[in-house]
């Protein structure tokens, strides 16, 4: 198993998403989908403040609820519940690994794997939720795949990339810790190029 950097693991601030550092062992998502390209540098998990869960736990139960009150009204109750549980588990992890050959970026399931030599610059960014168009995954106004988490404080890591074709791509990835993140990647950048498999798209 590559040899993993120790980093200080911070607590969350109330309100905020929960946070799980890179001072930790990879989690069985992680190890098995995550675990990176040579020495990893940095490993970070954020978890959807509790308000998101309230708000997706009382849909649920108004369904419930609604389903008892009305005649024959199963069927849908059961339908929608099982299309709300995997977005409430999609939507509730953002994932981030750094290692010497990767940053690899996971919202549930989905997100860009990128190559390090293929990073032209990371840097942190502070960002209007808003102008983003909410939280989730998302393409902004300027052309730029956003991920990001409700409670992270309006901070993002902006990595300029461009893919195997040569194309000029931008990702933002919402942090709580996006200094020490941007920090990662360009130390990363600074080990010199690892073995290098093309980009996978978001």
């Amino acid at each position: 198993m590559a040899e993993e950097k120790q980093l200080a693991v911070c607590e969350p601030e109330a309100g905020l998403a929960e946070r799980e550092g890179a001072g930790r062992l990879p989690d069985a998502y992680e190890a098995e989908y995550m675990s990176g390209e040579g020495t990893v540098l940095y490993r970070d998990k954020s978890r959807a403040p509790w308000p998101l869960h309230a708000i997706f736990g009382a849909v649920s139960l108004f369904t419930i609820g609604a389903a008892f009150v009305g005649s024959g009204a199963w069927i849908e109750t059961v339908a929608t519940v099982l299309v709300l549980l995997p977005v409430w588990l999609l939507f509730s992890v953002l994932r981030v690994t750094v290692s010497e050959g990767h940053v690899n970026v996971q919202y549930g399931l989905f997100g860009p794997k990128i190559p390090i030599s293929a990073i032209e610059s990371a840097e942190m960014v502070e960002y209007d939720w808003k102008r983003f168009g909410g939280w989730g995954i998302r393409l902004n106004s300027e052309g730029g795949w956003v991920y990001n988490m409700p409670g992270d404080g309006g901070r993002a890591v902006r990595i300029a990339w461009r893919d195997r074709k040569g194309n000029a791509k931008v990702t933002y990835v919402g942090s709580l810790q996006s200094e020490q993140l941007a920090a990662q990647i360009n130390q990363a950048r600074a080990l010199g190029p690892a073995k290098q498999p093309a980009a996978l798209e978001p």
